[in-house]
């Protein structure tokens, strides 16, 4: 609030009073870096190098004023030495804040972004050399001294505009802070702008409006560093993928500038900096070649990689077994893949739900990498489901199979940081000669995928090794038989042990059938293992089943009373 009443003085002390101008002017300036110092004390930000980067830049800007008013006291308009020195100076600092800032927003590389920067800064040096640099430089009777003042000023600021566009393409939260400090560069660059377009005409005048501008980017920058949003101005992002309408736009007024200037100039009959110009185009035509070179490199990433787990697409496999089946052919090799499919998926987001779900596949996908050779293509088959095409394994690929079991079984994975979940896989691998197709290696691969599920799963299978177990029962009148077969030892079991007999046979003999239906292995589903089974009755006790014709059953069946090879496939 001082400094913003320092600046409304400033312009309400007549011109006739320089002194009192100038005072009121560097009171303001000098006020923006206390308030830069009080800010950092008072919040304390992580990144708390930048802010004192600025303030130190500040400073020195500071004393270059007074360098300046003190130099042209007398009526000289020139660029004092000392006063050049000391501004040109305060554009490091500047600009080193910019970089460190930047850096700690995104310290990842963003190859799109940095082409981006570079085609708006390359736009904007075309408007500054054809109507500020080269007309100032050009101007005849002016000193060797003004000419180097008048270039190095402009191309400074083109230093600060380029690191700024970077930043502010780096994406992220914008904390007000964060667009203060952006308003700040725009009004420096707006007002530095505006005093050499001034100057150039000779039309530039202490208390003028193009020191309003700068006035006004000292208060915002003192804001900035006050708001307690500057804490969080150098936390890390998350970059963008660039594909934006408002960038888009960006870029095409970027690429325009250079033919809309080359229009003007020859409407204005100006051919000075024509090759300049030409020489943008060109550079600009080749940016925009490698900025769509990156979408499309980016697109084909996309199309290649699954999203969550980060291992091939589907896609991508089948392009990869088309062209290994073609190299098999030609060198009369074989060619080898593996199916895998995580068990009981359903039930594990059922349990711990959908993300938990995610973070298996995404670990499962994890383990599969590290276990693989190099060469060998990992892919997400669809949705549980796995594949691995392999390039060579000298212990072929039964044994990579197994190695892949034991490494996903082996150890639960953590999902919420806190629960450990058991995860285990059904493997079917095949391997066929090169003179194959490649349907049929798929197809081979996928029948021994399901003879390992229908086998009790968390086991390998290789094609053409199916066991006879993993051979479905057959139809309903297979499954009658068995619970008729079942029922009657049930029966007379119970009979026998007669452990309780408030619990009729008859129950019993109902949760024997249940028990026949769940083991059994159908055309459409494989049956399920003894231990879950069990877990199932356990889950239907006292819902479905009568509790203790549940419990009369599983002891019925620990004890061994029931001839379950006889009657079911394992």
């Amino acid at each position: 609030m001082v400094a913003a009443v320092l600046a409304v003085g400033h312009f309400i002390v007549p011109a006739s009073h320089p002194v009192a101008q100038s005072v009121l002017y560097c009171l303001v300036s000098g006020g923006t870096a206390v308030a830069m110092a009080v800010g950092i004390r008072l919040h304390r930000p992580t990144a708390a190098a930048v802010w004192w980067l600025f303030a130190g830049g500040q400073v020195i800007y500071l004393s270059g004023d007074v360098a300046y008013f003190a130099a042209t006291a007398g009526g000289d308009t020139g660029y004092p030495l000392l006063a050049n020195g000391l501004y040109l100076s305060q554009y490091v600092l500047v600009a080193a804040a910019l970089v460190l800032l930047g850096r700690r927003r995104s310290p990842q590389r963003n190859t799109a972004a940095l082409v981006d920067t570079a085609i708006l800064a390359v736009g904007a040096a075309v408007l500054w050399w054809v109507f500020l640099i080269h007309p100032s430089v050009a101007t005849p009777g002016i000193s060797a001294m003004d000419r180097v003042g008048a270039t190095i000023y402009p191309i400074m600021d083109l230093c600060v505009l380029t690191v700024a566009i970077r930043l502010l393409l780096g994406g992220g939260a914008r904390q007000r802070s964060y667009q203060l400090l952006l308003a700040f560069l725009g009004l420096t660059l707006l007002s530095d702008t505006a005093y050499g377009l001034l100057s150039l005409y000779g039309m530039y005048a202490n208390g003028g409006w193009s020191d309003a501008i700068y006035l006004a980017s000292y208060l915002v920058l003192g804001a900035a560093a006050l708001h307690p949003s500057m804490r969080q101005v150098a936390d890390p992002v998350e970059g963008r993928s660039g594909a934006t309408l408002y960038r888009l736009l960006l870029l095409a007024i970027a690429t325009s500038v250079a033919p809309a200037v080359l229009v003007v100039q020859n409407l204005r009959h100006v051919e000075s900096s024509d090759l300049v110009v030409v020489t943008a185009s060109a550079v600009l035509f080749l940016l925009v070649l490698m900025r769509m070179a990156g979408l499309i490199s980016a697109q084909r990433r996309i199309a290649m990689t699954d999203g969550l787990t980060g291992v091939h697409t589907r896609r991508f496999l089948s392009e990869a077994l088309r062209a290994e089946g073609e190299r098999a052919a030609r060198h009369g090799t074989s060619l080898a893949m593996l199916l895998l499919d995580v068990d009981h998926f359903k039930h594990i987001n059922d349990t711990y739900g959908h993300p938990a779900g995610d973070q298996v596949l995404t670990e499962v996908a994890h383990r599969l990498r590290d276990a693989c050779g190099s060469n060998d293509v990992v892919a997400r088959f669809g949705g549980e489901e796995f594949a691995v095409l392999m390039a060579s394994d000298p212990d072929g690929p039964a044994a990579l199979a197994e190695r892949l079991r034991e490494l996903i079984a082996g150890t639960p994975v953590l999902v919420d940081g806190r629960t450990e979940v058991a995860v285990t896989v059904s493997i079917g691998a095949a391997e066929l000669p090169g003179e194959a197709s490649t349907d049929d290696l798929l197809n081979a691969a996928d029948a021994a995928l399901y003879a390992a599920k229908r086998g009790g799963r968390n086991r390998v299978v290789m094609s053409g090794s199916e066991p006879a177990a993993a051979t479905p029962a057959g139809g309903p009148a297979d499954i009658d038989e068995q619970i008729r077969r079942w029922t009657a030892t049930v029966t007379e079991a119970v009979r026998r042990r007669a452990h309780d007999p408030d619990v009729p046979a008859a129950l019993v003999a109902g949760v024997c059938a249940a028990w026949v239906v769940m083991r059994t292995a159908g055309a459409e589903h494989a049956g399920l293992t003894a231990a879950e089974a069990r877990a199932e009755l356990r889950r239907c006790r006292g819902v479905q089943f009568h509790p203790q014709a549940v419990d009369e059953f599983l002891a019925l069946e620990a004890a061994g009373l029931l001839d379950a090879p006889a009657l079911v496939a394992a």
